[in-house]
């Protein structure tokens, strides 16, 4: 995970991680709570309780 490509300076993370939406990248409850933490962006896919709030730990129940 997180391999840098030192050509392009590129991070390459696994497909579970991300979907495009046009030009956007979007991470997924799975990158998220690889990440460790919130990062109190509101991010569409966020797996932590409250949402929103940076730093925070705690899973939502569905991902316990």
């Amino acid at each position: 995970m997180n391999k840098k490509d030192k050509r392009k300076g590129e991070i390459k993370f696994p497909p579970s991680y991300y979907y495009m939406e046009g030009e956007r990248i979007i991470f997924t409850e799975e990158f998220h709570i690889h990440r460790g933490q919130c990062c109190g962006n509101g991010c569409r896919h966020c797996p932590y309780d409250p949402k929103a709030k940076k730093g925070n730990t705690t899973l939502r129940k569905k991902f316990k």
